[in-house]
């Protein structure tokens, strides 16, 4: 019987874990929307699955591997909105079972490891709940690195073969923390590699080149047979991204507030960490050949990549899963460190992560304040199902229309639009955050952005050097798919088209509800001038 229990012990453990990590992100992502966070990849998985493709058919700045993680889960699982969750949950799942297996593979019993776990699991995806491109980049490159602190320690060739491939699917998703994180792990093969010896720094060196040159080789051949210009790649996703990078750096502040308050209780985690590492250090060697101080280096690095992040973008804050990252590294620290108090600081560490994980889940994950649901009272939502069936699940409330008379006007714009389209049998496309219609009615109706945010976020803006390009990428799109009409939604404004088109090449109409359609001209000589290849 015992050893019946402790086979189930040590077997369900990981598949708890993971169903847990799946089941609260989608409990989460059901728990109203914010729409160009939520809808982000839901169109946009749709149009991967139909033959479109970022850069090409839509212009993105972040985010082509989510749309084609989501678009093969929409193949596989079908279009809804529960299918659409599981990209974030699936992710929300590995990262929370790779977090157990980096903890039992450092010496951390399995009870503990299940334990920061499952706290990891409910502080990490689930803030956001929807696919969103920071989560995906911060977690795909924690990935990365928990393949570079299992290399160092096991030399496995599997380890170093796919840090390159994990921290480039990390970029893929946002270029930034990517890019910081990238530099974490250079700093830290620069250390360690002179200590490994000459003939491991071959092998490490052969297996990371393959790693990265065989991922490249693959994405330029993907991006060839599909036809995705490498130049057009390369304005949307590196040049023009850091033009905002120029101008978000210019405008940064810092200041007690955004270095140490937002962060406080993870300092208390990291310099538990600290602490309890440098007690287990052994000066009288190098300390690149011993792997408390490479973990705690890296942790370190990793901390202060993912504060700068939060920093520069002003996004609400998300990284309080570190709290039990560190939490469980530090507690690993504690199993060789000589003290009468061991117990306590051990219940202290514990009862720590417990308080604060649930201080957490509370805030993001019930209150939704990631998603600037906060102050909303969900009891007021509409059921997904009212606007269409693939939204079953859902509970519909939105930040802006959280009054139930505001609410139901937008439930009913909504399902009037759909009408509007459904009886529309020309060339049409919806600019709108709502980037819902393609899928809800099954044809291709995104425009050529996929996000409409009200500033230079996501496309250029009249001064800025690469303008002239996205006006040609707008006018193109139009040509080539040959629109009649364009529908601009209230949530938006009309400039996002009418900045970049000249007067002759639309009319412009008034509809019910505030709803603008533009009837395209495409023999205006705007369009005439441009030439598809």
């Amino acid at each position: 019987m015992k050893s019946l229990k402790f086979f189930l012990f040590n077997n369900f453990l990981p598949i708890i874990l993971f169903i847990f990590s799946i089941l609260i992100c989608q409990y989460t992502g059901n728990r109203g929307v914010y729409p160009i966070d939520s809808f982000a990849h839901f169109d946009s998985g749709f149009r991967v699955l139909k033959g479109e493709h970022p850069f090409k058919d839509y212009w993105v700045v972040s985010g082509p591997i989510i749309d084609y993680f989501q678009s093969i889960i929409f193949y596989i699982f079908g279009t809804s909105w529960q299918s659409y969750l599981l990209n974030s949950s699936i992710l929300n799942g590995i990262i929370s079972l790779s977090t157990f297996y980096l903890f039992i593979n450092l010496g951390l019993n399995k009870s503990l490891s299940f334990f920061y776990s499952i706290c990891f699991a409910i502080l990490a995806y689930p803030s956001s709940g929807t696919p969103f491109v920071d989560h995906h980049s911060t977690f795909l490159s924690l990935l990365s690195l928990y393949a570079l602190i299992l290399a160092i320690i096991t030399n496995k060739f599997i380890f170093w073969f796919s840090i390159p491939i994990l921290i480039l699917f990390g970029f893929l998703s946002k270029q930034v923390p990517a890019a910081y994180i990238l530099i974490t792990i250079i700093l830290t093969l620069i250390l360690y590699l002179p200590y490994c010896g000459k003939n491991n720094l071959i092998k490490i060196f052969k297996y990371l080149s393959v790693s990265s040159l065989s991922i490249l080789c693959l994405i330029i051949l993907f991006l060839k047979v599909n036809s995705v210009r490498l130049d057009d790649f390369i304005t949307q996703y590196l040049l023009y991204p850091s033009t905002l990078g120029d101008q978000r750096y210019e405008k940064i502040n810092y200041d007690l507030k955004n270095i140490f308050l937002d962060y406080k209780f993870i300092y208390i985690s990291f310099f538990s960490l600290l602490f309890l590492t440098i007690k287990n250090l052994n000066l009288r060697k190098k300390l690149l050949n011993d792997k408390n101080f490479v973990i705690l280096l890296i942790s370190f690095l990793l901390f202060i990549s993912l504060v700068q992040h939060m920093i520069v973008t002003k996004n609400q804050i998300f990284i309080f899963f570190l709290i039990p990252f560190f939490l469980g590294l530090a507690h690993l620290q504690l199993k060789s460190v000589n003290t009468n108090y061991k117990k306590y600081v051990s219940l202290f560490l514990i009862l720590f992560c417990v308080g604060i994980t649930m201080k957490y889940h509370l805030r993001y994950n019930i209150e939704r304040k990631f998603h600037e649901l906060n102050n909303i009272n969900f009891s007021k939502s509409v059921k997904g199902q009212t606007i269409n069936k693939k939204l079953t699940g859902l509970n519909w409330i939105t930040p802006e229309n959280s009054r139930k008379f505001k609410m139901n006007f937008e439930v009913e714009l909504l399902n009037n639009f759909l009408k509007v389209l459904e009886n529309d049998n020309s060339e049409r496309i919806v600019i709108t955050n709502y980037s819902i219609f393609s899928l809800l009615i099954n044809e291709k109706l995104s425009g050529y952005s996929r996000w409409y945010p009200g500033d230079n976020s996501a496309f250029p803006v009249e001064g800025n050097r690469y303008f002239e390009n996205y006006k040609n990428f707008i006018v193109t799109f139009l040509k080539k798919k040959k629109i009649k009409n364009i529908y601009v939604l209230p949530d938006v404004s009309e400039l996002n088209l009418t900045n970049y088109l000249e007067k002759e090449c639309f009319t412009r109409q008034e509809m019910k509800m505030k709803i603008l359609k533009f009837i395209i001209n495409q023999n205006c000589k705007q369009f005439t001038k441009i030439r598809l290849l």
